[in-house]
């Protein structure tokens, strides 16, 4: 609940503090209950019809969230390069100045993936503005968790760049050029696109983790992608884990950390 110093001094000119201090006190304490603006984002439109990621941000939410006042839901099917071209996002911040609520997020990175976008909107709000994941969420933290997360997408770049270099160096420029360059050249843009947005997801960055401790001590392909199952890891589209998609984990990551030896 906001407090009541708070809530008066937001209130605009003589004539509506002077209704305020008339007003009942059980209706200052219903117009003081904290409300709260629910933002998800999902990067692709298969992501928003399938559910997937859509249903773990909403989980997060009604855990830390159940009982709380939740006056309006938005949902933006759109990546999270820029917040200006997200319309969803832009309504939800409309409504939360309007109605001096609260935007909550499950995740931070759902709201924005660099630092300079997340400030502003917190600026916006007046630092009206919660996230699941980040506990007691204030500037200082949240520009600490925004800068971890543009450096480690800063290094993913460079492992990625650096990977296809070294592909380059070992076995050649292995794009066929002619008459059909131009798609070969647009199905190798995509193919690394793809490579980018499987390594920047979370849950493979984890999974890797776990891989790469289960083949030190002896355990097979097979093995770890049934451990991974049962714990609930999921691959980059949401499926489970098969032997051949744990290899391909290991030794993506395998490449990606030799690629950073300076040599």
């Amino acid at each position: 609940m906001a407090s009541l110093e708070l809530f008066y001094g937001n209130l605009q000119g003589h004539n509506e503090r002077y209704d305020f201090v008339k007003t009942p006190w059980n209706t200052i304490l219903a117009l003081m209950e904290q409300q709260y603006v629910v933002y998800y984002r999902v990067s692709t439109k298969r992501q928003g019809d399938s559910g997937l990621g859509l249903e773990s941000q909403r989980a997060y939410v009604n855990h830390f969230y159940q009982g709380k006042h939740i006056i309006a839901e938005f949902t933006d099917v759109r990546s999270g390069k820029t917040i200006h071209k997200r319309p969803q996002l832009q309504q939800a911040l409309a409504l939360c100045r309007q109605e001096y609520a609260t935007l909550v997020v499950a995740k931070i990175d759902r709201l924005s993936r660099d630092t300079e976008q997340a400030l502003w909107i917190y600026r916006q709000l007046d630092g009206r503005l919660e996230s699941c994941d980040i506990p007691h969420l204030d500037k200082f933290s949240l520009t600490l968790f925004m800068a971890i997360a543009d450096r480690e997408r800063e290094l993913i770049s460079i492992r990625t760049r650096q990977a296809l270099e070294q592909k380059v160096k070992q076995v050649g420029e292995w794009r066929m050029k002619g008459k059909n360059e131009k798609k070969t050249a647009a199905a190798a843009v995509g193919a690394q696109l793809s490579r980018e947005l499987a390594n920047e997801n979370e849950n493979n960055r984890r999974a890797a983790v776990v891989i790469r401790n289960s083949r030190e001590i002896g355990k097979s392909w097979s093995t770890i992608a049934a451990e991974l199952n049962a714990h609930g890891f999921r691959t980059a589209k949401g499926a489970n884990f098969q032997a051949v998609q744990v290899q391909r984990i290991y030794r993506r990551y395998e490449v990606q950390e030799d690629n950073l030896i300076v040599k």
